[in-house]
């Protein structure tokens, strides 16, 4: 392959990798920035992720939406909850 091709394929590769970075980016960015109304919420014996999570959803929501929100606000590793624990839960304003 000549040092040309060589050259303009890797600046290609290059230009790519970085609108695609910016694009990944900017849309953190933006969806970061939306603020996120939350309370705390004590887990009682016999709640489960889901159900608590079908329970804080607007009628008509995404209660997957929910459980996601949760999951990642509270850094969870696994869905599992412990009666006493606290976590983070967003609520519709």
């Amino acid at each position: 392959m000549p040092a040309y091709l060589s050259k303009a394929l890797v600046a290609a590769l290059l230009a790519f990798a970085m609108v695609f970075g910016w694009s990944m980016l900017t849309s953190r960015t933006a969806e970061s920035a939306t603020p996120r109304h939350t309370v705390t919420y004590s887990v009682q014996p016999g709640d489960t992720l889901w159900g608590y999570a079908e329970r804080v959803t607007p009628a008509g929501g995404d209660v997957r939406q929910t459980v996601d929100e949760i999951v990642e606000l509270n850094g969870l590793q696994s869905t599992s909850l412990v009666p006493g624990q606290s976590i983070v839960v967003p609520i519709a304003r």
